[in-house]
């Protein structure tokens, strides 16, 4: 009876913590310049990824935009292509973040505009905000900005009490009758569950490309008469 009053309550908390996991929260919107006809844009690159630390990150969040770019009906330049060309012309990173410094290095990439992304926060709370500038005059065509609560605190947190809630009942079994097994094993588990709840880190990539999903519906779509965006 004893087990089976543990599983039962095992079975209850199990359900709370996956709830506890999957709340996230994304918002997001945009304007864009309602004289422009976008269907003179084509060709386009994801010039500067700003505000978010590490390559392999700003890799990931361009190539999410450039997916998102070609469900809209535009042709954006491969990455390493883009690294190419600044490299051989001596762009810094810094050389690309401002409109200005974008546009110069979308007429050296031949395309019609570029896209500047800025992530100045990225971790269970983050917030991006992007822009497509005309790389004749350097003027704005597009804005968005929003934010996102990824949950990954909240599945670590998940981790942890699944871990205690499974250790616990371990120890209980194997323990002595003073309860210290139950207590040992609940820590055990907790400490291990912390290492599954990072694991579900996952989801911060997952919300990542929900924001940017977001944000470029507010982005006209290429092929609609006048270039209006479609919701």
């Amino acid at each position: 009876m004893p087990s089976t009053r543990r599983l039962s309550t095992l079975g209850i908390l199990v359900a709370i913590a996956l709830l506890i996991a999957g709340c996230a929260s994304v918002s997001g919107s945009g304007e864009y310049n309602r004289s422009y006809d976008f269907n003179t844009v084509e060709r386009t690159a994801v010039i500067s990824v700003d505000g978010i630390g590490g390559q392999a990150a700003r890799d990931q969040v361009a190539s999410m935009f450039n997916q998102a770019l070609l469900g809209r009906g535009y042709s954006p330049i491969e990455r390493s292509q883009i690294k190419a060309v600044l490299t051989e012309q001596d762009f810094s990173r810094s050389d690309v973040t401002t409109a200005s410094g974008a546009a110069r290095a979308g007429q050296i990439l031949n395309v019609d505009s570029v896209i500047l992304v800025n992530v100045p926060e990225f971790g269970d709370d983050m917030s991006m905000s992007a822009q497509m500038v005309d790389v004749n005059d350097g003027t704005i065509l597009w804005s968005a900005s929003g934010s996102a609560r990824s949950g990954a605190n909240m599945s670590r947190r998940a981790g942890q009490i699944l871990g205690a809630i499974g250790g616990g009942i371990i120890g209980a079994e194997v323990g002595s009758d003073s309860g210290t097994g139950a207590i040992v094993g609940g820590v055990g588990g907790a400490v291990g569950g912390d290492v599954i709840g990072n694991a579900l880190s996952t989801r911060r990539q997952e919300q990542t490309a929900v924001l940017v999903d977001q944000l470029t519906r507010s982005l006209p779509t290429r092929g609609m008469a006048g270039g209006d965006p479609t919701r």
